[in-house]
Formats: structure tokens, sequence, C-alpha cells
């Protein structure tokens, strides 16, 4: 029932879910989808609107509150009976994490594929942890079309694609990730990262690198951004 009663032993990520054990082995699950947000507060503050769960926490004699609150409601909250249940039942259906990519696996993952860069880096089963604004960065960052076809991609676009990854998400966790409407941290921060968009958000402003007016259109059904002399699609056969 939600860890009531555990003891917290450690946590664990895989792409955009956190996983709470506790030290009888049980496994709680939290997704943020769209608008989640796990907050830490004092139990006495004020309760948010759309929080649809709360938990009483104690270390020696502090007392906290953790929160989840889901405007949205497109995140989740799962519980297991062990690690292996969660691994099992949930985390098999993820691709490998995103922080955790490199050319060769990740190559692995686009071979054969027909879709676009886009709708595929967005797809949970091949790259875990990645989502709309990141893409949008990273695919301007290698500098690649988001609907070229992700099987035609050469393999020093693949390593472009890696190290836009590993970059544009190393620096999106030092700012404190991307606040572009409601978005807090746990102890109710707004991420800065937004400010270092290059292509999110600035449909029809001018590229940042060569100048021309940046694009947008619905790729994958999400609105995408991008610099069409900058990345530009490419004809290939798969």
């Amino acid at each position: 029932m939600l860890l009531q009663e555990a003891t917290v032993a450690t946590l664990e990520r895989l792409g955009k879910q956190l996983a709470i054990h506790a030290d009888d082995g049980r496994v709680l699950c939290l997704h943020l989808g769209m608008s989640g947000q796990v907050q830490l507060v004092d139990p006495g503050d004020p309760v948010k609107p759309h929080t649809h769960c709360t938990w009483s926490l104690r270390e020696g004699r502090r007392r906290l509150e953790m929160r989840f609150v889901d405007p949205r409601r497109f995140g989740g909250l799962w519980t297991f009976a062990s690690r292996d249940r969660l691994l099992g039942d949930r985390w098999s259906q993820l691709g490998p994490d995103a922080l955790d990519l490199d050319p060769g696996l990740l190559a692995r993952q686009l071979e054969g594929r027909a879709r676009g860069l886009k709708a595929t880096l967005l797809d949970q089963a091949i790259v875990a942890g990645l989502g709309n604004i990141y893409v949008d960065e990273i695919l301007f960052r290698a500098r690649l079309h988001p609907r070229q076809p992700a099987g035609t991609v050469k393999r020093d676009e693949v390593e472009r694609i890696a190290d836009a990854t590993l970059g544009i998400l190393g620096q999106a966790i030092q700012q404190g990730g991307s606040t572009v409407r409601s978005w807090l941290d746990s102890e109710g921060q707004v991420g800065e990262f937004a400010r270092s968009h290059k292509v999110y958000g600035r449909s029809g402003d001018m590229c940042v690198d060569c100048g021309q007016p940046l694009r947008d259109d619905l790729v994958a059904q999400r609105q995408t951004v991008w610099c069409p002399n900058c990345q530009r699609l490419k004809r290939r056969k798969r």
C-alpha cells in the first residue's frame, strides 16, 4: 500500500521513472508525466490543488511530507512487491537510459527503423528519458532533421546524437531542468534551462547559428521546432 510504515532504503531511476525502495523489499514507482511534481514540504504547508497522494516522512526528529501533485493526470504511481517485479513488469518495457547512451547502443536501437528521428527518440522503448523539449534541442545540436528516417542515420550522425544527448541533458540537470509553464522541482524552484533553448519555443525567431528563421510543425504529434538550414532532411535509402 504505497510503502505504508516502510523505511526508505534507496532510490533508483530509469528514464522518467523513479523507484523508491523500502528496506522490506517493496517498491513504489513514480512517473511525473507532463505536469506532475513531487514536493518535499513541511507538514503545515498549504496543500495544492490536484495533490493526489501524501506521505508522512520522518528522519530522526525531522518531519516532512512528500506530495504527488499532477494537474493533468498524465503521471502515475505503481507498487511492486520486489525490485524483480518492478524490472519484469514495468521497466522491461523501457529502452536504455538516455544518460547511459553510447553510439554503439544507439546505432542498434535506430537500425532499420523507418520512423523519423523525433518519433523514434521520443519512444521510451527505444531510449528512456527523452521528452519533447530535449529531443528538439538534441537534434538541433546534432544538425539532424526531426523527420530524418532513423534507419538512414550514418555512424558519425549517431555519434553526434549520442554526444548531444549527454551534453544537453547534463546542462539541463545543472540548470534544474526547463520550466516552460508551471514545472517546479521538489523544493519549489523553477528550472533555468529554458533560457538556454536554441530551438524549442522559438518558432519564427532567428537561428542562433545561421540567422535563418526557425520553422515549426507537428511531428510525432508534438509541436516541433527546427532550423531548415542547419537541419536539412537528407534523402537516403535505409
